[in-house]
């Protein structure tokens, strides 16, 4: 009786083992993955009849910064002046506290009109750690070589391919932050290499880790 007890006890505590052994395990094999990735669903994009109005609330003296808004316009070059059009720079419209700022994004050399503009795009987090926050943002830097692109890494466009990759990237982007210089209260442009801390980025998907980022540069520069 004595012996039969013992083999009972003996029993139950090496499935008691077994099963706690089998938790563990199980527990380990199911855990999802920690790679810092989170997705924010970026929402549907809004587009609007692009316009001549813009707002005022940028700095108006050359100020680089980052724009965080809604992508509602996107102007391809054109020799019209609406929208403030030209023939040299796709125009980006972004809403911000309600109302439109202009980004000009050069698809060409302005000043040659040869085709120089080259581009890239890398998945990774946003340049300085601040969240998307509707609003002009200041005191902030960028720089392509600290964020491991390099002019090697930037293949040339054409003014037309250049312009349709652009088209395709945005098609449905809703949320954007763009980091750009003022040329005035109601827009931005030298988003591209301008070094110093003051590299221009189009950044998508910017709620999101890793956000969709896009560098641009000329042939002329390296670094």
């Amino acid at each position: 009786m004595l012996q039969s007890s013992r083999a009972v006890a003996i029993l139950v505590a090496l499935t008691a083992c077994g099963e706690s052994g089998g938790t563990t395990i199980d527990a380990a094999i199911d855990a999802p993955s920690n790679d810092g990735r989170i997705h924010v669903e970026d929402g549907a994009p809004t587009r609007v009849p692009c316009t001549s109005s813009f707002g005022t609330q940028l700095t108006a003296s050359p100020t680089f910064g980052r724009i965080d808004g809604y992508l509602v316009a996107i102007v391809p070059p054109s020799g019209s002046n609406a929208c403030n059009a030209d023939t040299s720079h796709l125009h980006l419209q972004v809403r911000m506290n309600g109302a439109v700022y202009d980004v000009a994004i050069d698809v060409t050399n302005s000043m040659t009109n040869v085709d120089d503009v080259h581009t890239t795009t890398r998945d990774m987090a946003m340049p300085v750690n601040l969240p998307w926050a509707e609003g002009w943002h200041t005191g902030l830097l960028a720089d392509y070589v600290s964020l491991g692109v390099h002019s090697a890494d930037l293949p040339l466009q054409t003014k037309a391919e250049l312009t349709t990759t652009l088209t395709t990237d945005l098609a449905n982007a809703n949320h954007i932050s763009i980091y750009a210089t003022t040329y005035g209260p109601d827009g931005a442009h030298l988003v591209h290499r301008n070094g110093g801390g003051h590299d221009g980025v189009i950044v998508t998907d910017p709620q999101s880790i890793p956000a969709h980022l896009r560098f641009f540069s000329f042939t002329d520069q390296a670094f």
